[in-house]
């Protein structure tokens, strides 16, 4: 299992916890942008006057496709198993930030996050991952995929009163809005710590070059 965050110490008392009964694994699975591209998010986040908050760290920052929650270890090998299934076919995208957005949409804000456009592809992996790997996938009318990056959460939820133009990355100041690839999906445990979650790599799965 790779590490995108903690320490040996972490998972060592992660494995001990585990063998004295402390639940099943919480996974996710995820996309990450390149580096630069977040580095140039958080300087434009960083110029916006924001009420107290977290950032989160770096090397964390993601696109959800799914979140699994709680999942059985027993189930681990099916589970990275369904992931690649639904990789399968699919050729890597480009996707492009468009503005910063306060969710929830409605009520305070809890967080700033980088909104994204929604490629096909994008659309059709996050749809297949649902519908392999939801315990009870949602098909109400108006429910609808919002592919966004946190960047921070508030430690008081707020209004934040920030204008249209604060938001967009759309300016061509810098390379914030400028796409960038959707090349592979990977399958990540989270492990709650008292200092916040610590992200583990469990499974990687390339989308196709179509070259």
């Amino acid at each position: 299992m790779s590490r995108l965050t903690g320490s040996r110490g972490d998972a060592a008392r992660e494995r001990k916890r585990r063998k004295t009964g402390g639940g099943g694994l919480r996974l996710f699975v995820a996309a990450y942008p390149p580096p630069d591209r977040v580095d140039c998010w958080l300087e434009r986040l960083a110029a916006l006057e924001l009420p107290p908050h977290r950032m989160t760290p770096a090397l964390q920052i993601h696109l959800t496709l799914h979140f699994l929650g709680d999942t059985p270890e027993g189930e681990l090998e099916a589970v990275t198993e369904s992931v690649s299934r639904s990789c399968a076919g699919l050729t890597a995208a480009e996707l492009r930030a468009t503005r910063f957005i306060a969710l929830p949409k409605r009520g305070p804000a809890r967080l700033i996050a980088v909104e994204t456009d929604a490629p096909p592809s994008l659309l059709e992996l996050q749809r297949r991952l649902v519908q392999r790997l939801a315990l009870r996938p949602r098909a109400r009318p108006g429910d609808r995929y919002l592919p966004h990056i946190t960047l921070c959460r508030f430690r008081t939820p707020g209004h934040l009163g920030l204008d249209e133009e604060a938001l967009s990355l759309a300016d061509g100041a810098s390379d914030a809005a400028a796409p960038f690839p959707l090349r592979e999906v990977k399958l990540v445990r989270s492990v709650l710590e008292s200092g916040g979650a610590r992200h583990y790599e469990v499974a990687s799965v390339p989308l196709a070059t179509g070259d």
